[in-house]
């Protein structure tokens, strides 16, 4: 027996959902029905659990297969539609297949039914993991685009910080020119005075008491 198989079935005949669960387990499925008839049952058992199959009959007293199909639609969710009807013409059923149905069977002829769910149930399985690698490609793709602004932020902020390097740098610069230039004329201002040195090396000290012995124009 396979896993479960959760199937919602959009009917108001109970006879006929008991032909269904007869004809699943016939395929070695191990069927799980709840049975709606109308908008609002079928909105809220969307709501409260998850599904891997609908089948809908085609007309009801009060609901048809187009509104379920809206219904679903509405629901956001992406499941296998199967409309099992017991008369439905060629055209009907491909308005219907247009409006997203999946399939339709023939209520007097189910043998197509085990092949159908099959088939619908591994493709929505391959639609769900398509929509994932999707999502996870986007995902990838935000990732990407966010550390590349990052990256173009961080380049920002460095070139920001070269420059003001930059700067620092140049009045580091100007102020060592500046030492140097001072200790140039510091070294013309010590050769000067060791000039002034030298000469007053050379020269004799006058006698102070001559110096004062002498008249006033003379000193």
């Amino acid at each position: 027996m396979r896993a479960p198989l959760r199937v919602l079935n959009v009917e108001d005949t109970p006879d006929d959902s008991e032909l269904l669960l007869r004809e699943l387990r016939r395929g070695s499925y191990n069927p799980v029905i709840e049975r709606v008839d109308t908008a609002a049952a079928m909105k809220a058992a969307l709501e409260k659990q998850n599904w891997d199959f609908v089948i809908c009959d085609y007309r009801m007293p009060n609901f048809n297969a187009f509104e379920a199909l809206a219904v679903l639609q509405q629901s956001g969710q992406d499941l296998p539609f199967v409309i099992v009807s017991g008369t439905i013409g060629e055209e009907t059923a491909v308005a219907a297949m247009k409006a997203g149905a999946h399939d339709y069977l023939m209520k007097g002829n189910l043998t197509r039914l085990n092949a159908c769910v099959e088939r619908e149930v591994r493709e929505a399985e391959e639609r769900r993991a398509r929509r994932a690698s999707q999502a996870e490609e986007r995902r990838l793709h935000r990732e990407l685009e966010e550390q590349h602004r990052q990256l173009e932020q961080r380049v920002l902020e460095v070139t920001a910080l070269n420059r003001m390097f930059q700067e620092h740098l140049n009045q580091r610069y100007a102020v060592i020119e500046a030492y140097q230039e001072l200790c140039k004329e510091l070294q013309v201002l010590a050769k000067g005075l060791d000039s002034l040195a030298e000469r007053a090396r050379s020269q004799p000290i006058p006698d102070l008491q001559d110096l004062m012995a002498k008249p006033d124009a003379e000193r």
